[in-house]
C-alpha cells in the first residue's frame, strides 16, 4: 500500500486535539464508530472514568504536558490564550506496521471548563478537522463522548482506513484515560 494512503488514515486520529500510556483497566467499556463518508472520516467515541469531570479535564486540556504522557507527540504547546479560546499548536510522528510519518497542526479551541471541548483546525497536515469533547458526571465517574470529522487530501481505501484509525482513536483514548486515572491515584496518595 502506497505510504500516502496509510498516511492520511493516520493522520486523521493524530492530529486529533486529544492525541497517547496505560492500557484501560479490564472492562474496557470504550466505543468507538469510525464511517467514511466521501472524502470525510467522522469518529464518535463514548467511554466512562472513574474520575470527576474536572480530573478528566485537567488531562485533556494540559496541552504543554501531554509529550509526557503522548509518545506520539513531540512538541504540543499553547500559542495563545484569549479567555476561553485558546490556540494550541502539536507536532509529531506516527507509526502504524513500516510507516512512520510526521504530522502537525494549529487548532483554535473552545473550552467550557468540565464540561466540553470545541476544536477546529487552523492549519496543519488535513484539509479539515473538527472535533467537540464532552464530559458529563455519570454516577461515579465520567462519560466522556467525542466527535469529529476529518478531510484528507488523498483517497484512502473505503475498507481499511476506518479500521486503522478505530484502533489508533481507541489506543489514545485508552492512554488518555490511563494518564486520568494515574494523576488521580497520586492524588489520592498525598
Amino acid at each position: 500500500m502506497p505510504k500516502t494512503i496509510l498516511r492520511t488514515c493516520l493522520l486523521a486520529f493524530c492530529c486529533l486535539a486529544v492525541p497517547a500510556l496505560a492500557d484501560m483497566p479490564a472492562g474496557d467499556n470504550l466505543k468507538v464508530n469510525v464511517q467514511k463518508n466521501g472524502d470525510t472520516v467522522v469518529i464518535d467515541l463514548s467511554t466512562t472514568v472513574q474520575a470527576t469531570p474536572q480530573e478528566a479535564w485537567d488531562v485533556f486540556t494540559d496541552f504543554d504536558h501531554m509529550t509526557q504522557f503522548l509518545p506520539n507527540l513531540n512538541t504540543s504547546r499553547v500559542l495563545e490564550k484569549n479567555g476561553d479560546q485558546w490556540k494550541v499548536e502539536q507536532k509529531g510522528q506516527a507509526s502504524h506496521g513500516v510507516f512512520s510519518f510526521s504530522f502537525e497542526s494549529t487548532k483554535q479551541f473552545v473550552l467550557k471548563p468540565y464540561e466540553s471541548i470545541q476544536s477546529h483546525l487552523i492549519s496543519g497536515t488535513l484539509k479539515k478537522h473538527e472535533s467537540l469533547t464532552t464530559l458529563t458526571p455519570d454516577g461515579t465517574g465520567t462519560r466522556i463522548t467525542y466527535h469529529a470529522e476529518s478531510i484528507s487530501g488523498v483517497w484512502v481505501p473505503p475498507g481499511l482506513g476506518p479500521s486503522i484509525v478505530q484502533d489508533e482513536v481507541r489506543k489514545q483514548f485508552q492512554d488518555m484515560t490511563g494518564e486520568i486515572l494515574k494523576r488521580k491515584a497520586a492524588h489520592a496518595a498525598k
